[in-house]
């Protein structure tokens, strides 16, 4: 189980701040890392990450852009491409794969994606050694999920936290909002458990260090996102940003 899975956004606080952030996420330990493509009409994101999806465009951040400036570098934790269909489409498949080949890319979080929905695109990028991340909300049941983890499979313990993971959706609502009441999630997580034995990790309002404690004691891997983007947004040195949650 990693101890922390952080979000950060692609373009904020600045354009080129990317390679940065990375190596501060390495030099405190984190061993996974989602890096968010900035999206025009993204889902679930409460103000704080709209803000910086929104600052990041502003300044020309794209897919593309993105991809040429993750394949400069080399200092880095693992990455989960958090991203949406349709910049991908643009790309097209092969020179997806194509760029990813290029990075420390080793799975993707597509969030509008069902499975079934782009099969093609789907396969060849699991061929190709990119998983897309299972992501299972609130309303998932327990035999859908089921069907979710077999369909995106685990490749099995030899393989990174970052291929093997699913995502698990603590609330329904926006990013940003405090989450409280933990009891659900780990009847939830508990749940899960009882029909894989893959990693977990569980996102959606975790900042504080009791919240993040309540999740590593169900043995998942507490998502930090929002919290992050705003400190880095207020200047808090990348180093410090990333000692204050791992």
């Amino acid at each position: 189980m990693d101890r922390l899975l952080p979000f950060i956004m692609a373009g904020d606080p600045a354009v080129d701040a990317l390679p940065e952030l990375l190596r501060a996420a390495q030099a405190a330990g984190i061993s996974t890392i989602e890096v968010g493509v900035p999206h025009s009409d993204p889902i679930a994101d409460g103000p704080a990450l709209q803000s910086a999806a929104q600052r990041a465009i502003e300044r020309g951040v794209t897919a593309e852009s993105v991809l040429q400036q993750l394949a400069t570098i080399t200092d880095s934790p693992d990455i989960v491409l958090f991203t949406y269909l349709n910049p991908l489409l643009q790309i097209g498949t092969t020179r997806l794969i194509e760029s990813l080949k290029k990075t420390l890319v080793r799975s993707l979080l597509i969030v509008d994606l069902p499975f079934g929905e782009e099969p093609e695109l789907e396969a060849a990028l699991r061929e190709a050694g990119y998983p897309i991340v299972p992501l299972l909300s609130p309303t998932t049941s327990i035999e859908r999920a089921k069907q979710l983890l077999a369909e995106r499979a685990d490749p099995g313990p030899s393989a990174p936290f970052a291929q093997r993971f699913a995502y698990v959706v603590a609330r329904l609502g926006i990013t940003g909002e405090g989450t409280r009441d933990f009891a659900p999630i780990s009847e939830r997580v508990a749940a899960l458990r009882a029909i894989s034995d893959r990693p977990f990790a569980v996102g959606f309002g975790l900042s504080e260090p009791q919240a993040l404690a309540s999740i590593r004691a169900m043995g998942a891997t507490p998502v930090v996102g929002t919290a992050l983007v705003q400190a880095l947004a207020n200047n808090t040195s990348p180093d410090a940003a990333f000692a204050a949650f791992a």
